[in-house]
């Protein structure tokens, strides 16, 4: 197995491996703080040291040599001599695995402590024998607590030890044996259950002033064990739920850089790791819109995005529009005399000044071939006055050109043609290839009256119908009718004036 390429820093490693060392303590911290409440109590001074010292036995040499053998292939993870597949089932399963290691060692020692006054072995001090009955309800409700605790603190531990992986080496879980509903009924059930067990043994075994006192330290046992147990699944359960939580309205604020740690292996893991993804394909899709709106116009994009179920083909749609095309003046004598990458140099200026015009007046860059460029107004972005914002467009751009920078010696001018008319935007192409065109007579017009201007000597010439549509806002001079190739009819063409 590859070995991780960047070991943790050795103060960090240590205060990992130390904190769970930690975690699997509490139990014996807990047992020695109950058996010195019951020495004191029941005032019995000389049981403490014994009790101690076989808690300190099973427990301290135990479970510290039981959780080495569990934690050891994270402390290489954590060194660096381990990938994350290779220990990733053995993190995802760390609360399990130390649960069962704790009822191990647990059962078998809180077993000898509790019959050993049956065995005469009372080490000098004057204890009650209990009874079966009692001895069996300590020894379920004893180990049950110590298991569901020690579960629940190395969770909590494992949510901050995933956490700081994800952060630090970018690796989350991704493997789920684990299941939710049991982790809850597990704690539900022993908290339920606990004191009224513990309660009921009591008043199966005793009566009178023992009942008494025995009911009494095992209730206050039981709010104490309780209240320890109630903090530690808060802290184990809450905390992922939260961060889900935090990712999702980060998400729906248009934050799709959030990425979350998966840091349990049941089904909220998964609802994180499937967080994860979602995002990602989230952030994906808007890179696609991004990245495919500079070929694409966005609103093109956006369409054939949404409807995925054209498998890429935005619906094909019938409208006015107001169409533009644009020429580069003298362009074939201009390419000829310079270097290409002179001339792609002067396209990218010419381009970067005209495109950001067009936008701004809601025209979409339909097609752009050499030094020729087709835009269109109201198909695919509608455009209540789109014939105005086109006139108004060719006068901009006009006057950008002028104030735009080019190499020394370069003087670029163009010559822009504007029709509007009924056209259909539609996709065309092949399974492996298409495209999003505008087609009919309309457009052919705009074309030809481009290349009128040649003949005129205009910078900018409208065909009537944009002129009207516009509603006689622009100066322009009427030139007349004219005959326009491949159109049946004469086009009544205006020269429009760009210093109006």
């Amino acid at each position: 197995m590859a070995a991780s390429s960047n070991a943790e820093p050795g103060e960090a490693a240590r205060s990992l491996v130390i904190r769970y060392y930690m975690a699997m303590g509490v139990p014996f911290a807990i047992d020695l703080a109950s058996s010195t409440v019951y020495a004191l109590i029941n005032h019995q001074p000389l049981v403490l040291l014994p009790m101690a010292t076989m808690s300190a036995a099973f427990l301290a040499i135990g479970v510290g040599f039981g959780a080495w053998l569990l934690f050891r292939p994270v402390q290489h993870f954590i060194a660096g001599s381990l990938g994350f597949p290779a220990i990733e089932h053995s993190l995802a399963t760390l609360p399990r695995s130390s649960a069962i290691l704790v009822a191990g060692l647990y059962a078998p020692m809180l077993a000898l402590r509790l019959l050993s006054p049956r065995l005469g072995i009372t080490f000098g001090a004057n204890i009650e024998v209990a009874t079966w009955i009692d001895t069996a309800a300590s020894f379920l409700v004893g180990t049950s607590f110590n298991v569901v605790l020690t579960y629940f603190i190395v969770s909590a531990y494992l949510d901050r030890l995933c956490h700081h992986f994800f952060l630090t080496r970018g690796v989350n879980l991704a493997t789920f044996p684990g299941a939710f509903r049991y982790k809850i009924g597990v704690a539900i059930l022993f908290v339920s259950f606990a004191a009224m067990i513990l309660l009921a043994g009591d008043i199966a075994s005793y009566d009178g002033n023992r009942l008494l006192r025995e009911a009494t330290m095992d209730v206050t046992a039981s709010i104490v064990g309780v209240a320890i147990i109630y903090y530690w699944i808060t802290q184990a359960l809450t905390a992922p739920i939260a961060r889900l939580d935090y990712g999702m309205r980060h998400v729906a604020d248009g934050d799709l850089a959030v990425r979350l740690p998966v840091t349990s292996d049941d089904e909220i893991g998964r609802a994180t790791s499937g967080f994860n993804h979602m995002v990602e394909g989230l952030s994906e899709r808007q890179y696609l819109r991004d990245t495919f709106g500079k070929y694409v116009h966005e609103s093109v994009a956006a369409a054939i995005l949404a409807d995925q179920e054209r498998g890429g083909r935005a619906a094909d749609t019938l409208g006015d529009a107001t169409l533009m095309f644009t020429d580069i003046e003298g362009f074939t004598a201009l390419s000829e005399r310079l270097t290409p990458p002179e001339v792609a140099k002067i396209l990218n200026i010419y381009y970067a000044t005209i495109v950001p015009v067009i936008h701004r007046h809601r025209g979409v860059v339909n097609n752009c071939i050499g030094d020729g460029l087709f835009a269109s107004f109201n198909l695919p972005l509608p455009q209540k006055d789109h014939a105005a914002a086109a006139l108004q467009a060719a006068l901009d751009i006009q006057q950008a050109l002028a104030q735009a920078t080019f190499p020394p010696g370069i003087a670029v001018q163009t010559r822009i043609g504007i029709n509007t008319g009924p056209v259909i935007g539609v996709t065309i192409g092949t399974a492996d290839w298409l495209s999003y065109t505008l087609l009919g007579d309309a457009v052919n017009v705009a074309s030809r009256v481009e290349q009128l201007n040649k003949q005129f000597g205009s910078s900018i010439l409208a065909a009537e119908s944009t002129i009207r549509a516009a509603g006689g806002r622009f100066r322009c001079a009427c030139i007349g009718p004219t005959d326009v190739r491949g159109h049946q009819g004469n086009v009544v063409v205006y020269r429009v004036d760009p210093s109006a």
